[in-house]
């Protein structure tokens, strides 16, 4: 478990396209070729990568995303649950596991691994990127294992929930 880093682009890249298209569709919060990751991580400042790797095979076998503070399209509807975001003290988070590393606990060991690094830059809350599907409850069920809260649900594409999780 540890950030992202350069060196790991073309892993990463391999990484995404050996998703299958289920998990493509549930985590979207770039495209999927090479120069869309490039183009993301220009500004470390604004974009963290966190990675899982199988240290025998040196595949990623997890993946999540941060951006510092929130997405500008969801701010009128995270301040619409009474929320007020700081852009100093929230993160907005994706996640992935690789197929086959699904309901094994790596999705949980890299999410703690994300908190302990995140509590040390000063980061507060955990915004759900664009929220996830109420009908993935899979997901819903990792998110309220590990402490998110509801804030609502929206319609995009079907029914959403915001979800959101408080450091402390």
């Amino acid at each position: 478990m540890r950030q992202l880093h350069p060196g790991d682009f073309d892993n990463l890249y391999d990484y995404l396209q050996n998703l299958s298209a289920n998990t493509k569709h549930r985590f979207a919060p770039h495209e999927f070729d090479k120069q869309s990751i490039l183009d993301l991580y220009k500004n470390p400042n604004e974009y963290l990568g966190y990675v899982a790797v199988d240290v025998l095979t040196n595949q990623i076998v997890a993946y999540s995303i941060l951006k510092m503070g929130w997405l500008a399209h969801d701010l009128d509807r995270l301040q619409s649950y009474g929320l007020v975001p700081d852009i100093h003290s929230d993160c907005t988070f994706a996640p992935s596991v690789a197929d086959q590393w699904q309901s094994c606990g790596m999705g949980n060991a890299l999410f703690s691994f994300i908190c302990s690094d995140l509590k040390a830059t000063g980061i507060k809350r955990i915004i759900l990127w664009a929220g996830v599907d109420s009908d993935n409850q899979k997901a819903i069920n990792f998110y309220l294992k590990n402490g998110f809260r509801l804030l609502g649900q929206f319609e995009y594409n079907g029914l959403n929930d915001d979800m959101l999780l408080e450091l402390f």
